[in-house]
């Protein structure tokens, strides 16, 4: 079999390879011709349900996007949505995943993905492509999301193709977008914390800056004779500024573990490991300021609190008005001037964060149009 697939389709094979720990895709290829053997037609019975995380043969009402290099080439069957690419397009731009199945690359996935997605999460994907971490395929709000995975392209990378593509809307969307994303995010959750912090604050984030992604400080000796670390990372850092934050998840104290280990009856190791957890985590604020880097401690409750992330960016523009100066302050002040702003900016970041009543929050931004009053509840 050999098939190359499409658009959202797409993306569920690339995490699903992802997820799976095997490595991103190297080899660039041209758009495949589809073909069924050793098969002599395509049914449904033949996609690879796997590769794409489908717990279902495709249908009519549940296609899959593929795409092929000609229209004498096009897939008749309705259990496919087909679409046809040619030119420079298909050259070059297409990868492996195995067993005879290709995607676009990470670099053209985040292309085609452009006029699909909205604004936002089209910047998310950007993270995820160029981070270290991969959503779920089947579910990628709330579904596990897989840690310590390769990147699978970089800002840099995007930007080429991007300055090769031929002018259009999808394109101009896309160079909109890259603009917000960083390199080398560690998880999903840090990435909605660098979206927001660098978003415009006409497009409801806080204009702090660009930021960067867990780049490594090496301490000073002196410090680590006594017994410090030799290097540390902060999650997010404010360029041009010695600000930046930490996001610490739940696991960061993990009251959960204490609670199943008192049921079984000894619960002194997991409260001695959490402990841990939570001095080192002040040690490495400590550090890190003693390096010349204020980094802010970013929790679940400021995200999911009404107004918490608000008071943690006011914060952060405190300190960078404080240390550095520039205009960061006078953005934050203008991002927090309405109320109307405030309530609209916090249902984005709740049509972000994973939990079912985001979906909600996501279908109502959807509606809205600018030119109308924003949607109530």
């Amino acid at each position: 079999m050999r098939l190359a697939v499409s658009g959202l389709t797409a993306l569920r094979a690339l995490r699903a390879h992802r997820s799976g720990h095997r490595g991103p895709p190297q080899t660039r290829v041209d758009l495949p011709a589809p073909d069924p053997s050793p098969q002599q037609r395509w049914t449904a019975r033949i996609i690879p349900l796997d590769q794409l995380a489908l717990d279902a043969p495709p249908s009519a009402e549940h296609p899959v996007d593929v795409v092929v290099p000609d229209s004498k080439r096009r897939l008749r069957g309705r259990f496919f949505s087909c679409s046809v690419r040619s030119g420079k397009r298909a050259r070059a731009s297409f990868v492996p995943l195995g067993d005879g199945l290709f995607i676009p690359s990470p670099e053209a996935l985040f292309l085609e993905l452009a006029d699909v997605m909205s604004p936002e999460t089209h910047a998310l994907l950007g993270y995820e492509l160029c981070g270290t971490y991969s959503r779920d395929p089947r579910d990628p709000r709330c579904g596990a999301v897989t840690h310590g995975v390769p990147p699978v392209t970089s800002v840099a990378d995007i930007e080429g193709l991007l300055s090769e593509a031929p002018r259009g809307p999808g394109v101009l969307l896309a160079r909109r977008t890259l603009r917000r994303v960083a390199d080398n995010a560690w998880s999903a959750m840090e990435a909605i914390v660098a979206l927001m912090a660098c978003l415009p604050v006409h497009e409801l984030g806080y204009e702090l800056g660009r930021v960067r992604l867990n780049v490594r400080h090496d301490a000073p000796p002196e410090l680590v004779a006594l017994g410090g670390r030799t290097s540390r990372v902060p999650d997010i850092e404010v360029l041009g500024t010695r600000v930046g934050f930490n996001y610490d998840s739940h696991q960061h104290l993990d009251l959960e573990s204490i609670a199943r280990a008192a049921d079984g009856g000894n619960p002194a190791q997991a409260i001695a490991l959490v402990r841990e957890k939570h001095l080192d985590d002040l040690r490495r604020n400590r550090e890190l300021a003693a390096m010349g880097h204020i980094v802010l401690p970013v929790t679940p409750n400021d995200l999911f609190a009404p107004g918490g992330l608000d008071a943690v960016m006011l914060e952060a523009a405190l300190a960078i008005d404080a240390f550095d100066g520039g205009n960061t302050l006078s953005n934050v002040w203008a991002a927090l001037d309405s109320a109307d702003i405030r309530r609209r900016r916090q249902e984005l970041v709740w049509s972000l964060l994973p939990w079912d009543a985001g979906v909600a929050y996501a279908r109502k931004r959807a509606r809205w149009v600018p030119w109308r009053p924003y949607p109530e509840d």
